[in-house]
């Protein structure tokens, strides 16, 4: 991801609070239902953690979950570790920065691996997939949440107006106008549905169920490292 690192650390300020607009709050829910895939879990890696928004609805919803958020941007960490300082979260979410095609982890260290918004961006999907089944426990789980393009077509190019046209002109009154512009043509140009799927297969991280939310415009894809 080193030619995005500069992108996330400019919008770094404003990311969450422009998230939650631009999804009219239902990240929040998104984060929850993400979480939710991998209960059970305890050991939790959560790749391009940002501002640590997944890595902190995990401890707050798993009982003795210990999270690890890696992400390449200083920008974000910084505002995630400020986050992260209260008592609550000081020992249960430590905060590194690396990148997902080279996890700095030993082999089969995680029961869990979360990533929300994040594989698209990465410079080879296929490698960062190949290390999240590396640095998992046999029978381990990966959860991931990103944005798709509807199949519905009537409902698709209203979609694509809005996240193409709509999220670059309210990011411009933040200084962010080409990085959101960025953010939304990966979407687009990120491989969809059955294409993402045969990535996991490649990985040999056997895909679960996949979970369609809000009209198919965000989809969260679950694996398993047999």
């Amino acid at each position: 991801m080193p030619e995005t690192t500069s992108l996330f650390n400019k919008i770094a300020k404003h990311y969450d609070s422009l998230n939650t607009f631009f999804s009219f709050g239902m990240d929040k829910i998104w984060r929850k239902k993400l979480v939710g895939q991998i209960m059970g879990s305890h050991e939790i890696l959560d790749i391009a953690t940002g501002t640590a928004e997944v890595a902190i609805e995990t401890v707050r919803k798993l009982e003795g979950a210990r999270v690890i958020g890696i992400d390449p941007s200083a920008e974000m960490l910084s505002f995630a570790k400020k986050k992260c300082a209260s008592p609550e979260y000081k020992d249960k979410i430590e905060l590194i920065q690396g990148y997902a095609e080279d996890l700095p982890f030993e082999n089969d260290r995680f029961d869990a691996i979360t990533i929300a918004f994040g594989i698209r961006n990465t410079v080879n999907p296929l490698q960062s997939l190949n290390e999240m089944r590396r640095v998992l426990k046999s029978g381990g789980k990966v959860a991931i949440l990103e944005f798709t393009i509807p199949r519905n077509k009537i409902f698709a190019p209203i979609y694509l107006f809005y996240f193409k046209k709509f999220l670059p002109f309210i990011g411009s009154f933040f200084g962010s106008k080409k990085e959101y512009k960025y953010l939304s043509d990966s979407t687009s140009e990120f491989p969809q549905r059955e294409k993402f799927l045969e990535l996991m297969k490649e990985a040999q991280l056997d895909p679960q169920e996949s979970i369609e939310l809000m009209i198919g415009t965000v989809i969260i894809y679950t694996g398993i490292k047999k």
